[in-house]
């Protein structure tokens, strides 16, 4: 083959394969962004039906009226805006501190002041979480206040007994005992 032929042959085949990879990663990215999208739409939507199920059992569960019903979930939406955005400065305190741990030389006075940062940032959430159910104990009339503070107990029951549960100790703890 001559010279010209073969090099006219090798142009054509880099540029078929760079249309090939090109074709291939446009697919690529859009599809991403495609799932990406969809990812969150669904993860909204569970959210959303998890905010829901629990609107659901409190209104069941202290007997609200759809007056009530109403203001709790104002009260609701306004907390959870809240606790998102503290649970952001948190997680972002953390990856502070997680960096400034990781230094060859890390300065422990920073250190300090990112400890105490994280425990203001944990007392705004339980203060965020305590007015969050004053607020619902003052749009509940006086049987339904009863009722809440049986929840109460029972939630604090709940955490208490999962606490007491013993845990495996050692490597692989988290394993289900069928795969050991």
């Amino acid at each position: 083959m001559e010279t010209k032929t073969k090099k006219t042959l090798f142009i054509s085949t880099m540029i078929l394969l760079i249309a090939i990879n090109i074709s291939a990663l446009s697919t690529i990215y859009f599809h991403n962004r495609i799932q990406t999208k969809k990812f969150a739409e669904m993860k909204n939507m569970k959210d959303e039906v998890r905010i829901q199920g629990m609107h659901r059992f409190i209104k069941e569960e202290l007997k609200l009226t759809d007056k009530q019903f109403e203001q709790f979930k104002e009260i609701s939406r306004t907390n959870m805006r809240a606790t998102h955005n503290i649970t952001l400065k948190l997680n972002k305190k953390r990856n502070f501190m997680m960096n400034e741990i990781a230094k060859v030389n890390p300065d422990q006075e920073s250190l300090d002041e990112i400890a105490k940062d994280i425990g203001l940032l944990h007392y705004e959430l339980k203060k965020s979480t305590i007015n969050h159910f004053l607020e619902l104990k003052k749009i509940c009339n006086n049987e339904q206040q009863e009722d809440l503070q049986k929840l109460f107990m029972h939630m604090t029951q709940d955490q208490d007994n999962l606490r007491k549960k013993p845990r495996k100790q050692g490597r692989n703890r988290n394993r289900n005992s069928h795969n050991n």
